[in-house]
């Protein structure tokens, strides 16, 4: 039995051997690409490589790349665990041409894969094409010699592939592989009258061969400069085909994980009953670990409300299999027995997800319970005759985590039916706005660089060593309000990993001819110089560049500092800690990272003590080029989601940090001199942001805060820390006399409205009171003192302030009848106003007007109530 393990060593074995570069999975979180939510094939990556914008290297590429699909127009969350295929997390076989070869190699390459590697029988194997493409069905009859009666024209809903709304596409070619007749309908047999997908339960989809010729954009459908291949072939298929398994569930990829949720909740998945919960909660963790570890923090938006949602049905799931206390988490081990090997990166960030999940987890349940609270009320207050409208069923799913069949069943149980119709309605309405979250616009158009780097080659980066050195001048962009000054080698940093660009010069005979107020990397090879005042520059010409010395150097001792930041933080908080983003420059640093609540004072304290000790110890800062393993097994720290080359720089600090970095460096940590923090705060639901300062800027926040200090002695006249006990005391004193300022306010207020009490009028049974106060008056405090003398009555107010009305009703707690609020609402109409409030008291304001009809009008509507 081929295992899937082996399977991933087999295809990029192959594919290798034909010439292919093996290149690493991308992110789950698509790389400037905001037209898709999570990436849902394996040519995500490439698609700058099949528009043209980019000519890699190679132009052959093989890949296992994990994929998502669970929102957007790839969306197979609801089908999980009901069919033998559907999953929010699979893996991607693929091999691409970018340009090179086209639609022959593509298959035959793919059939000798299949039948020769794997020695699946050829005659379970059929065919489809485009049926526009009598190309590809040539080749599969002529020269894979399959017979035509294996072959099969579809039309542009089964064979014309699209990644996104808009993107490279073209027509396609699949492979199915026959499951035998057990698995399907009864007699039926492909052929002329008869196509394959009537039964798509036995003849199942294995490997799709797109060729690439079209790219769809706002505008239409365009030819793609070179014809390229992508294929795709679900790991999880092809494993159950040579595992000879019906369910991809079956295979041992999802072994670890189904023996772990038998052991948890105490259920056999082979009782009929638990399959499917089995299946959803296996498939389920394995998408929110990945996420997870990729960079994707649950939310109530964009991708992290898609998380969030996996999240909520795989725990409900595990409450169906009688698992009611928090455990989901205790899945994530066994999610990485099958992916660890070949996504270490993920692997390393373990610890993270088990922390995420046990909080969703248990912050759920506690929110279902609410939910069936909800649910009850719903069908006593919200029903429409005996269907629950759409807008309840909504809430139950998006609050609650209630999937809609769900909700439907327990209808169904007291005999009533669910608004499926507005349900829907309420869905588009949520994806449009998750969709607005993540999809904020177009992609920026990296065509200009793409070019650039074709023309005039890549960028050598010196700035590691050098601060200054001569170079030739390629290019000048131009890009709106600067220049982009593209050299063959340059000193300057361009803005990457968090790191802000140099600032510096351009020089010819020591004379400034330029000023690089930025520096960008907008492609990992390419380092483009913006400069606002470059009209002298000449192309060709070879000019000094120098950068700022000053500024590099405090930019440098932040990043040190950064690294020092983090790893004292995975020492106070846990090693559930990872960087969520940073920023660098020659003014202070902002570390973001996971933790899920406000650090106290204690903890950083902690931390900034911490990273001072390593200051003050003078660690020597270490830089080395080693593989990616390399670094993993030393240790070393990676920015979760980025994705890494083969070769990466490692960033020792003695024996406290080392990091995956490609940013500027000190030499020794005492160089930093002191880092202070100055603020910690919430950005996200699971991150936290700090923001510090080192060196000089954080000696002069020490001095500048000393003479604030300084100046306050001076002012309560005493030093030190009686300073503290000085200020506490003034604060008492002040609140004290406030409150005597506010009593007596009261009393002034009291004896001038005396007659709020005299003449009463009845409404009914109840004392009535309007008057008209005078300006500046507090309504609410004067209602207080009315209701401890009347309890049992009725109260409008009425004041006004510079052309405006303030208004207030109340009643008595105990006058049921009257709802002040809308009695308000509709006598302020007359005033041009509006209100609101409570049934026992609102407040409302609109133009100043006559008073006396507005009280008949409110009294009227009083006596309307009663």
């Amino acid at each position: 039995m081929i295992t899937g393990h082996e399977l991933r060593e087999k295809f990029a074995t192959f594919f290798t051997a034909c010439g292919h570069q093996k290149i690493a999975s991308s992110s789950i979180i698509p790389h400037n690409d905001k037209t898709l939510l999570f990436c849902n094939a394996g040519m995500n990556q490439f698609k700058d490589n099949f528009t043209g914008k980019a000519n890699p290297k190679n132009p052959r590429a093989v890949s296992i790349q994990k994929c998502v699909r669970a929102g957007g127009k790839h969306n197979d969350l609801e089908n999980v665990g009901l069919t033998a295929r559907h999953h929010t997390f699979f893996e991607m076989l693929g091999n691409f041409s970018f340009g090179d070869y086209f639609k022959e190699e593509a298959i035959v390459m793919a059939w000798s894969f299949l039948t020769d590697e794997l020695k699946i029988p050829k005659e379970k194997l059929y065919v489809t094409v485009h049926h526009s493409d009598n190309d590809a069905l040539e080749i599969w009859n002529k020269k894979v010699k399959i017979p035509l009666d294996r072959i099969f024209k579809k039309g542009d809903k089964d064979n014309f592939w699209e990644m996104g709304e808009f993107g490279p596409c073209g027509p396609c070619s699949e492979i199915f592989f026959d499951h035998g007749e057990e698995n399907g309908i009864p007699g039926f047999v492909p052929g002329k009258d008869q196509d394959i997908l009537d039964d798509e339960n036995r003849y199942v989809e294995i490997w799709n061969l797109v060729f690439m010729q079209y790219e769809k954009t706002p505008e239409g459908k365009f030819d793609l400069p070179k014809p390229s291949i992508d294929t795709g072939a679900g790991l999880e298929r092809i494993a159950a085909v040579l595992q000879g398994v019906y369910w991809n569930y079956d295979s041992d990829i999802f072994a670890p994980l189904i023996k772990k949720i038998e052991e948890l909740t105490d259920k056999k998945y082979s009782d009929e009953s638990c399959k499917t919960p089995i299946r959803v909660v296996a498939d389920h963790i394995r998408s929110a670990t990945m996420l997870i570890t990729d960079g994707v923090l649950p939310s109530n938006e964009g991708r992290g409300y898609v998380l969030r949602r996996i999240i909520r049905r795989a725990v409900r799931h595990m409450r169906e299999l009688k698992k009611s206390k928090g455990s989901f988490y205790l899945l994530v081990p066994a999610v990485f027995e099958s992916l660890g090997a070949e996504y270490p990166q993920n692997l390393s960030n373990q610890a993270l997800a088990e922390k995420l999940l046990k909080g969703e987890e248990e912050k759920f349940l506690e929110t279902l319970d609410l939910g069936i609270k909800y649910f009850e009320e719903a069908v006593k207050k919200n029903m429409k005759g005996d269907t629950l409208p759409g807008d309840s069923l909504f809430k139950l799913y998006d609050t609650y985590g209630f999937p809609v069949d769900l909700t439907e069943t327990l209808l169904l149980e007291r005999g009533h039916k669910a608004d499926m119709a507005g349900f829907e309605k309420a869905m588009s309405r949520r994806k449009e706005e998750s969709k607005k979250s993540w999809k904020a616009g177009a992609n920026v158009d990296t065509k200009i660089y793409h070019e650039a780097v074709e023309k005039h080659g890549e960028t050598e980066f010196l700035g590691y060593r050098e601060t200054e050195h001569q170079a030739k001048l390629l290019a000048k962009l131009d890009l709106g309000d600067a220049t982009g000054l593209l050299f063959d080698k340059t000193p300057f940093y361009g803005e990457s990993g968090g790191q802000a660009g140099d600032l510096g010069q351009v020089l010819f005979d020591s004379n400034t001819m330029a000023t690089i107020i930025d520096t960008q990397k907008p492609l990992p090879q390419l380092t483009v110089h913006l400069s606002k005042d470059a009209d002298a520059l000449e192309v060709g010409k070879k000019y000094v560049l120098r950068i700022d010395k000053k500024y590099r150097d405090l930019t440098a001792r932040n990043h040190s500092a950064t690294h020092l930041l983090q790893a004292a933080l995975v020492d106070v908080l846990g090693d559930h800690v990872k960087q969520a983003g940073s920023h660098v420059d020659g003014q202070r640093l902002r570390f973001d990272f996971t933790h899920m609540k406000a650090l106290s004072k204690g903890e950083l304290k902690m931390v900034e003590d911490l990273v001072n000790l390593q200051v003050k110890n003078g660690l020597a800062i270490n830089s080395k080029t080693m593989g990616m393993d390399e670094a993993l097994q030393e240790g070393a720290t990676a920015l979760f989601g980025e994705k890494y080359g083969n070769k990466v720089r490692v960033i020792k600090m003695g024996d406290f940090s080392t990091e995956l970095c490609g940013g500027t460096h000190i030499e020794n940590t005492s160089e930093i001199g002191l880092l202070t923090l100055t603020s910690e705060s919430s950005l996200a639901t699971g991150v936290r942001r700090i923001e510090a300062v080192t060196s000089e800027t954080a000696m002069a926040r020490l001095r500048q805060r000393s003479q604030y200090l300084e100046k306050i002695e001076g002012l309560v006249k005493v030093k030190g820390e009686l300073v503290i006990e000085r200020v506490e005391n003034l604060q008492a004193d002040l609140k004290n006399k406030i409150k005597e300022i506010s009593t007596l306010k009261e009393k002034v207020q009291s004896a001038g409205n005396q007659d709020l009490f005299d003449k009463l009028v009845s409404i009914g049974e109840h004392s009535y009171k309007a008057a008209e106060i005078e300006e500046g008056a507090d309504l609410r405090k004067l209602s207080d003192m009315f209701f401890d003398k009347v309890p049992n009555g009725i109260l409008l107010l009425y004041s006004t302030k510079k052309n405006k009305a303030a208004t207030l009703l109340r009643v008595s707690k105990n006058i049921t009848k009257i709802d002040c609020s809308k009695v308000l609402n509709e006598g302020l109409k007359l005033l041009n106003g509006k209100g609101g409030g409570r049934k026992d008291m609102a407040q409302g304001s609109g133009d100043a007007g006559d008073f006396g009809k507005f009280e008949s009008k409110i009294s009227e509507l009083l006596n309307q109530s009663l």
